[in-house]
């Protein structure tokens, strides 16, 4: 289960400004609301580049040369992660983290590389050869018929084998859940 905690954005501006005004500390802040000291130095941060848009989340996909600009930007100028993301208004810092290492292991060609979710890969099959046959041969229709015929029932074979398979799964799954009950007594 996911244990992290997604804070309203008046969470965090209250926050922010009770920091802001003295009242409290960030870490009095960070007990108040059970979270980390780093992450509402986070919000700070942002919201003294930013202002108040700072905190809003914003999830999205950013573009090769951009992460490259920002790489760059910040070995160039000796920034931290957090003064870097706080910078730029990325809302997590290991993004830069990891933009960095790529940076660093495949230099800026591998940030241009989008390498998010499963690699997409073909499907390895082999093409089988089809024999010609002559059309002017008199059994060239019942060949042609059968041929139809076993790649229709090849087809409807794969087909069963799949479904057996999910059905052996799901009684499976119901098997393993079934034990995982505690008793009534």
């Amino acid at each position: 289960m996911d244990k992290r905690v997604k804070y309203t954005f008046k969470e965090k501006l209250s926050a922010v400004r009770l920091i802001v005004s003295g009242r409290s500390s960030c870490l009095e802040i960070a007990r108040e609301l059970s979270c980390n000291k780093s992450t509402v130095r986070a919000w700070l941060d942002r919201y003294s580049a930013h202002g108040s848009k700072g905190l809003r989340l914003r999830n999205g996909s950013y573009d090769g040369h951009f992460k490259i600009r920002v790489v760059r930007h910040m070995l160039r100028n000796g920034l931290s992660l957090r003064q870097t993301s706080t910078l730029f208004g990325i809302p997590q810092m290991n993004a830069v983290s990891r933009w960095l290492r790529i940076y660093e292991s495949l230099g800026a060609a591998g940030l241009l590389v989008e390498s998010r979710g499963r690699p997409k890969g073909k499907m390895a099959r082999k093409e089988k050869k089809k024999e010609k046959i002559d059309p002017s041969d008199p059994n060239a229709d019942k060949v042609l018929a059968l041929q139809k015929e076993v790649e229709y029932l090849r087809a409807e074979n794969a087909f069963l084998k799949k479904l057996d398979a999910l059905i052996q799964q799901d009684k499976a799954a119901q098997a393993q859940s079934g034990r995982s009950k505690p008793s009534g007594n």
